[in-house]
C-alpha cells in the first residue's frame, strides 16, 4: 500500500529542484533534434543520455541508421526484488526543421519555459528523470523494474523505434507514454 505521506514527501524533494528541472529542460531543449535530420537528434539523444548517466542509469544508446539514435534506460537495481517491467515510452524529438529552437527558447525569464519540447516531450523526460532520482532519494522501494525508452521517430510514423518498443512493450506489464 502506498503510504499517503509519499506524494507529500516527493513534492518537498521536488520543489526546491526546480531551477535544476529548467535548466536541464534548456539544455534538452535548446539541443535541436528535428525528426529527419540524424546528426542533429543523434547530438540531443547525446546531451540526454548524459543527464540520465550522472545519475547513475545504465543507459544504451541504440544506433539508427537513417534516423535518430534511440536511448534505452534502466535505473540502478531496484534493491526490493522487484518482479515484472514497467515502460515509460516517449519522444525525444520534434518536428522543427534545425536552427528554430534557439531564437525561441526560453526567451523570458520568472520560471516560464519557451520552445519545442517544453511542454511534452522533453519535459517528460525531465520530469521522469527527477522524479525517478527523487523516489530513489525517498527509499521508496519500486514493486516492477523501470525501463525508459525515448525515441527519435515517433512524429515521422517510427519506422525504425517499432521494433524496438513493440519488443519491450511486450516484456513489460504496462507502458505509460510520457
Amino acid at each position: 500500500m502506498l503510504d499517503a505521506r509519499l506524494p507529500k514527501t516527493l513534492l518537498q524533494l521536488l520543489k526546491p529542484r526546480l531551477p535544476q528541472m529548467l535548466a536541464t529542460l534548456r539544455r534538452f531543449v535548446t539541443a535541436e533534434s528535428p525528426s529527419l535530420e540524424k546528426a542533429a537528434s543523434d547530438r540531443c539523444c547525446r546531451v540526454i543520455a548524459e543527464e540520465w548517466k550522472k545519475r547513475g542509469a545504465r543507459v544504451e544508446r541504440i544506433a539508427q541508421k537513417h534516423r535518430g539514435d534511440l536511448l534505452r534506460i534502466t535505473p540502478a537495481p531496484n534493491k526490493s526484488g522487484s518482479s515484472g517491467q514497467l515502460l515509460v515510452l516517449g519522444p525525444l524529438r520534434y518536428g522543427l526543421l534545425h536552427g528554430n529552437t534557439r531564437q525561441n527558447a526560453f526567451p523570458t525569464g520568472g520560471g516560464k519555459a519557451y520552445g519545442p519540447g517544453t511542454f511534452d516531450m522533453k519535459a517528460g523526460i525531465v520530469q521522469a528523470l527527477f522524479a525517478l532520482q527523487a523516489l530513489q532519494h525517498a527509499e521508496m522501494r519500486l514493486r516492477k523494474r523501470l525501463v525508459f525508452l525515448w525515441t527519435s521517430d515517433e512524429e515521422i510514423g517510427s519506422e525504425s523505434s517499432r521494433k524496438f518498443f513493440e519488443t519491450e512493450a511486450r516484456r513489460s506489464d504496462a507502458v505509460l507514454r510520457a
